[in-house]
């Protein structure tokens, strides 16, 4: 069993002016175990830390995520205003590759959904098709709107109100599975498995796996044949409820969602790197 500690919070001047300290350079933000090799495999943050710091001018300049496109032709749904609000922040991250050329290629990613946009142009894609996902959703909520409708009307606490949530529960975690089977995760030796196969621990996926953005770059640098050579990921926006997460700072990649699946999505790339 791996056990690992990280600190990597790094806190920028009010300039936006930022100098990497030694800490930074050498951290290892993205890991994860993996089943079938029995290896840890890591990815290095230093050369994408700068990008980073690029991407975050990016958003405190435009307020929008949309930076391809004329200020005339934004999509509201884009500005980051709603990162401010209740709904707070959420985090973004950058992967250093390098193309079958030798070419440095940048890719950037934004974790779920932004103001519920899943492709926007020039981030990386969801490992979901957002149509299937989307139909998915819409034909399980036919069975269970009607079962919270029925709940709703029971007297709570009875005998049957016990039964109806019990069924609702069985509903839920079948549309869940579905919806996991949905998602397609690949890997640097040029496999792919379900979220199911991928996922390393025994207890039930958590929702929102394989939606941040270490699984969206890995997933499609795997895809690209492109070479991963370091990732990091910070967060934007209004901290977290909990206070855990502050804008600027970096994160290591969540050991709930991400790290059960980072070891498969790894599997290959440090025969790369090195």
């Amino acid at each position: 069993m791996y056990f690992y500690f990280f600190t990597y919070l790094c806190c920028l001047s009010g300039s936006g002016e930022h100098k990497e300290t030694k800490k930074e350079q050498d951290a290892i933000s993205c890991f994860g175990y993996c089943r079938d090799c029995g290896e840890l495999h890591e990815l290095p943050s230093e050369l994408a830390i700068p990008h980073c710091y690029a991407l975050m001018e990016q958003l405190s300049t435009h307020k929008r995520i949309d930076f391809d496109s004329a200020p005339e032709d934004a999509d509201p749904r884009l500005s980051t205003d709603g990162l401010y609000t209740a709904m707070r922040g959420r985090m973004f991250g950058i992967l250093v590759c390098e193309d079958q050329q030798g070419k440095e290629v940048i890719l950037r990613a934004f974790s779920s959904r932004h103001n519920g946009v899943w492709n926007v142009s020039g981030w990386v894609p969801p490992l979901v098709d957002e149509h299937k996902f989307v139909a998915e959703v819409s034909l399980g909520n036919l069975d269970l709107h009607p079962l919270t409708d029925l709940i709703d009307t029971l007297p709570k606490e009875s005998k049957e109100w016990y039964l109806k949530i019990a069924e609702r529960r069985i509903v839920s975690h079948g549309i869940l599975a579905k919806l996991n089977a949905l998602y397609e995760i690949h890997n640097f030796n040029n496999e792919k498995r379900s979220l199911e196969g991928a996922f390393s621990l025994e207890k039930g996926i958590p929702v929102g796996t394989g939606d941040c953005c270490a699984p969206k770059l890995l997933n499609y640098a795997a895809i690209h044949q492109l070479k991963p050579l370091s990732i990091a990921e910070f967060f934007w926006g209004r901290e977290t409820a909990s206070g855990h997460r502050k804008e600027r700072h970096f994160y290591v990649s969540c050991a709930e969602k991400c790290q059960p699946i980072l070891g498969y999505m790894l599997c290959g790339v440090n025969n790369q790197i090195h």
